[in-house]
């Protein structure tokens, strides 16, 4: 299990870990739907009827940003949800199977810097790589105005994400 380390929510990893193993996955990336506003900010999926992820695109601008709409009502959202939040975002949470790690780390992709950047594209057109569905209070929060943002969020009442 890999984890970023500038996020706020609360998982149930085990559920993670459950649906990597009922898979069969080589890589399992955790997602969520996502508006327009912020897609370009993510790394985007496309995925097919059955979760695995057929395209992934690091931080899309433009052109490429508008290729990576999606149908969002495959993850079970209502049709107007699935307007609103027309792309499938990775939140940077994977599960590996560990040989698999293993042999694209070490061998084939020793230079590789960054997950979302080089390894998940990379390895989503040679391997089963699925997304699981996170549908619940999930915020990045890695950028001084996204914590900013995120504090007076949670002064709220009530606040949408609870710590206890």
């Amino acid at each position: 299990v890999i984890l970023s380390g500038d996020h706020l929510y609360r998982m149930d990893y085990m559920k993670f870990v459950q649906k990597h193993r009922e898979t069969g996955s080589d890589i399992t990336v955790a997602a969520i739907p996502c508006d327009e506003k912020r897609a370009g900010d993510f790394g985007l999926m496309k995925i097919d009827d059955t979760g695995r992820i057929n395209d992934f695109a690091e931080k899309p601008k433009g052109d490429a940003l508008e290729q990576m709409k999606v149908d969002t009502t495959i993850l079970g959202l209502t049709a107007e949800e699935a307007k609103e939040k027309p792309y499938i975002a990775s939140m940077g949470i994977y599960v590996f199977k560990k040989d698999v790690l293993l042999d694209l780390l070490n061998e084939k992709m020793p230079t590789a810097n960054d997950f979302g950047s080089e390894i998940i594209p990379s390895a989503a057109e040679d391997l089963r790589v699925q997304a699981y569905l996170f549908n619940d209070y999930w915020e990045d929060i890695g950028t001084m105005k996204s914590f900013f943002e995120a504090n007076l969020a949670l002064a709220q009442h009530p606040p949408r994400f609870e710590f206890y």
